[in-house]
């Protein structure tokens, strides 16, 4: 397995995937930065009627952008990692070396999560700039930054899982990327179909608005998705695996 991770660690280097991991966090900074930036004074009126913090408010805000972005960049990520056997081809090598087919599996997983926790600790800098640099009134609330930017990523363990099943096992990268692009959109309107695993980077937030947009509510439902993610993301996990370990080499 260590091998295996190193390898991939080889080949990751020369393929630019940090680059395409900050290409995302960056659209979701640029986004919230301009908004807040030019209509700074509407902003802080919307965080007075919510009766909340300038941070909290760039939070929520933040949370637009992300839902968006989330599945997204897992799509884009899941097929970059394994594009790179499929155009080299290099599959039957990789099936004739002593090694596990599960082994090959889970270590593109890995670097899989390590691009979206990446794209999460950008996201914690990017609030951090906005709020120092726009001098937002009181503490920098860590706990909720925190959060927001990892949280998305984290209740996104099945879309992960998924995304590369589908990516490791077709050839054209056309399919899973078309997949992930209709997650997306679908997962704004059926958001609250909440057995949908595509809709949990919607549901991934610390805080959300209240219906009436009068307060600041926490997010109650947080742990039925991290138990549903967790349950989801480990039988796609385990079924791709499976699934791989039984290809037959063309």
């Amino acid at each position: 397995m260590r091998e295996v991770i190193i390898g991939d660690r080889i080949k990751f280097k020369r393929s630019k995937l940090l680059l395409i991991a900050s290409v995302f966090p960056l659209f979701v900074f640029i986004m919230n930065f301009s908004d807040f930036y030019l209509r700074l004074d509407f902003n802080r009126e919307l965080a007075q009627e919510l009766h909340t913090t300038e941070w909290s408010f760039l939070v929520i805000s933040c949370h637009w952008a992300m839902f968006i972005m989330v599945p997204l960049s897992i799509t884009i990520f899941a097929s970059k990692i394994v594009n790179i056997e499929h155009e080299a081809n290099t599959w039957k090598i990789l099936f004739a070396l002593p090694i596990s087919k599960y082994s090959i599996y889970l270590s593109k997983f890995i670097y899989l999560f390590l691009l979206c926790m990446f794209s999460a600790t950008f996201i914690v800098g990017s609030l951090l700039f906005i709020g120092i640099f726009l001098d937002f009134n009181g503490p920098i609330p860590w706990d909720l930054i925190l959060k927001q930017a990892f949280y998305p990523y984290i209740v996104s363990f099945p879309l992960m899982a998924f995304q590369l099943w589908v990516s490791m096992v077709c050839q054209n990268q056309i399919i899973p990327i078309s997949l992930g692009i209709i997650f997306t959109l679908s997962g704004f309107f059926l958001q609250n179909v909440k057995w949908l695993f595509w809709v949990y980077p919607i549901w991934g937030t610390p805080i959300l608005p209240s219906d009436e947009f009068n307060k600041v509510i926490i997010n109650t439902d947080l742990s039925f998705f991290f138990i549903m993610s967790l349950t989801v993301g480990l039988l796609f996990l385990i079924g791709g695996m499976i699934h791989f370990s039984k290809r037959e080499l063309r």
